[in-house]
């Protein structure tokens, strides 16, 4: 990605579909969330990352806004321009010329097969001790349940998953939120039912996690990912195996433990839909080697 351009996810396309007056929500040292009607919006100032709710602006125009950043302060938004109002000044940046970037893997057309490619590169990971979530008993069960191929489970099944997952963990997107996003887009992508099963669990109860949250699950439930899944993704459409290794070592990297706990949810998800190890035995074999 270019860190002169303007770049927005083309989920947020028409920029103006959720409003056009919002707050700040979040502020950190290289982004921040606009609220607008419930939608948030995530504008960062990045040069190798794009959020699947995300407009990245280049550092200049960034920093035209760092001194009226402030949680609550009042954002208007318009086709052509983004202006923060604070108490002692009036901030403004021009959101033209901006190129759309698609990231929504659902519209990639990849197999089931081409995904399994990933599988080699996941399985060894040792993911006890990368993951942010404590491996105990319960957790082991669940990931052994998520793992097995073909299962056919029930609204109530989904909903201890979902219950036991979603927002467990620390930080603005908890870990078992992280790892069912992963699980998700890959279930979705290759139209697993599975995967409009655990949307709809999903969305029953998304208000047990956080803001920022919700809205990167939001995306995963209609395909759209961060601009790193989505080259992974892109990179085995078009069958550039070379390529693997490097870009999930970029995703894992994400926050302290997010890539590392999407990744493993993408992991489990590619147990689930394979078919050739059944009730979750790959999951079973390499937590009990790691033991």
């Amino acid at each position: 990605m270019s860190n002169q351009e303007i770049q927005m996810s083309e989920y947020l396309s028409p920029l103006l579909q959720f409003g056009k007056i919002g707050v700040i929500h979040s502020v950190f040292e290289h982004s921040f969330n606009v609220e607008i009607k419930q939608q948030l919006i995530n504008i960062a100032c990045f040069h190798d990352y794009l959020s699947s709710f995300g407009i990245n602006l280049p550092e200049d125009r960034f920093n035209t806004l760092a001194s009226a950043l402030q949680t609550g302060n009042r954002v208007k938004i318009s086709d052509d321009v983004l202006t923060i109002y604070s108490i002692s000044s009036v901030r403004q940046v021009t959101l033209k010329p901006c190129r759309l970037v698609p990231l929504n893997v659902f519209t990639l057309g990849l197999s089931k097969k081409q995904l399994l490619l990933l599988k080699p590169f996941l399985a060894e990971k040792n993911w006890q001790t990368k993951i942010g979530l404590p491996v105990d008993k319960r957790a082991s069960t669940l990931f052994a349940r998520m793992a097995q191929p073909n299962r056919e489970w029930t609204t109530t099944e989904w909903q201890e998953v979902v219950g036991y997952l979603l927002g467990r963990g620390k930080g603005l997107t908890p870990s078992g939120d992280d790892l069912l996003m992963g699980y998700q887009l890959v279930l979705g992508t290759v139209s697993d039912p599975r995967g409009i099963a655990l949307a709809v669990a999903l969305g029953e109860a998304q208000t047990a996690t956080t803001a920022i949250s919700q809205a990167y699950l939001t995306c995963a439930t209609k395909g759209y990912a961060n601009s790193l899944v989505y080259q992974l993704f892109s990179d085995l459409a078009q069958n550039q195996e070379e390529k693997i290794e490097e870009q999930l070592e970029k995703i894992m990297r994400i926050g302290h433990s997010s890539g590392k706990d999407l990744t493993f949810g993408i992991w489990l998800a590619l147990q689930a839909i394979e078919g050739e190890e059944s009730e979750g035995e790959t999951w079973k074999r390499v937590n009990k080697n790691k033991q």
